[in-house]
């Protein structure tokens, strides 16, 4: 396309601008930080910058996770980056799509289509863009980080729909494009300018075995599923202010330098969420996970977390454990509205609820986890094995684990 090479100047300016944001926070792990309430305001924008960039320090050098470079570099993305808005009109784009025009699944099943999408998204040299939409704008809580998957938004609306083809794979044909991509022709089959995607699955294994993996996704050749993982939604996501805030004093107010211990509880169908699928007999065990808690249930040492799909299984932890601690928020599944379809307002908190608890699972010195994508992408995200449990469906028992057992276990598409 005439006019769409990249100048030098504006190759340094990427660099640079690359260079700026790789110091901006990225993962929730806060560590023993304080900070007192009114550092964080409304008001005080380049006071949140300056403790993103502190808190990201803490990170490069106490986690082991970011030690040797734990993010995509801006070498890895060349291919598929647009450098400014302009620039938009020079690409080829994969856009990944979640509307209330079909199902798109939960939080778990869209961070799983994200991940496949953008690696498809290199695999195609293709400009990779997230439209999620619903309950609302994804943007409302997570910002890009090292890749801009937002700039060209503005620029797709203006594409004839002549230049897009839309492929669905949600429900039953998803198998059957996960075994196809190993093999599939992409430059025969997506000629179009615009391809949108949507796609609840991961698509890594057939990714990597591509013939054209080895030279477009060299990195992707010797690391885990896990691994890709954690360093795709890394290099996509950043959380706002707000997120960030509260999940800062959430750690700063109520962990106060003691041992944190989280478990994600998935029951399924219940009164919190009734719209829900209702899961096997034996999927969750409250007994045996709260036994296991047991342990744990000194406030001068411990503190112990809740993420669940039922506020039953909340209030009943606040009952049982005295260094339990909780937020208030109403509980949503983001894909099962039910009711709150019609009130957007409420169904767009219930999708920060779900993020904000996410984030704060991924600050725990131990993890617990049910079968569940929640948590085991919180877990992902994470990073580490260290003190990670699995409640085993089948055995109906805890075993400690790792992340790469978490899909041998709990069998994830």
């Amino acid at each position: 396309m005439a006019g769409c090479d990249m100048s030098v100047l504006k190759r340094v300016l990427l660099v640079l601008a690359g260079l700026f944001v790789f110091v901006v926070l990225l993962q929730l792990n806060i560590l023993d930080i304080r900070v007192t309430g009114n550092f964080i305001s409304k008001n005080q924008d380049s006071a949140i910058q300056q403790f993103e960039h502190r808190v990201w320090n803490e990170h490069l050098t106490n986690l082991s996770v970011y030690k040797g470079g734990r993010l995509l570099t801006e070498d890895n993305l060349e291919n598929i980056k647009a450098i400014s808005i302009e620039h938009c009109r020079c690409q080829r784009f994969l856009v990944f799509k979640c509307d209330s025009s079909s199902s798109c699944g939960g939080l778990a099943d869209r961070q799983k289509g994200i991940v496949s999408s953008f690696l498809l998204a290199l695999l195609t040299n293709r400009t990779f863009v997230v439209d999620m939409t619903t309950p609302c704008e994804l943007n409302n809580f997570l910002l890009s980080n090292i890749y801009n998957w937002s700039m060209c938004t503005d620029f797709l609306k203006t594409v004839p729909k002549t230049n897009f083809i839309e492929l669905k794979y949600v429900n039953g044909n998803t198998k059957k494009f996960l075994n196809q991509v190993k093999s599939f022709d992409f430059d025969r089959n997506w000629t179009k300018q615009v391809v949108v995607l949507r796609l609840n699955a991961y698509a890594i294994d057939g990714i990597r075995q591509h013939n054209q993996a080895r030279t477009r996704l060299k990195w992707l050749m010797n690391i885990t599923n896990e691994e890709a993982i954690h360093l795709v939604l890394h290099t996509l996501f950043k959380p706002n202010q707000r997120l960030l805030k509260d999940a800062v004093q959430f750690y700063d107010n109520k962990i106060l330098g003691r041992h944190l211990v989280c478990s994600h509880i998935r029951i399924g169908k219940n009164p919190s969420i009734p719209e829900d699928s209702t899961r096997p007999r034996g999927y969750s065990n409250e007994t045996v996970i709260f036994d296991f808690l047991e342990k744990y249930d000194d406030v001068r040492k411990y503190v112990i977390y809740i993420a669940s799909d039922s506020e039953d299984i909340k209030r009943h932890a606040e009952t049982r454990f005295k260094s339990y601690i909780k937020i208030s928020r109403t509980i949503v599944h983001v894909d099962r509205l039910g009711k709150l379809k019609r009130f957007k307002k409420e169904a767009c908190e219930g999708l920060y609820t779900a993020l904000l608890e996410q984030s704060i699972l991924t600050l725990c010195d131990t993890l617990l986890l049910t079968s569940s994508g929640f948590g085991t992408m919180a877990a992902y995200l994470r990073g580490t094995s260290d003190n990670l449990f699995l409640f085993h469906p089948k055995a109906q028992r805890i075993l400690e684990s790792n992340l790469t057992n978490i899909q041998t276990i709990f069998k994830f598409l």
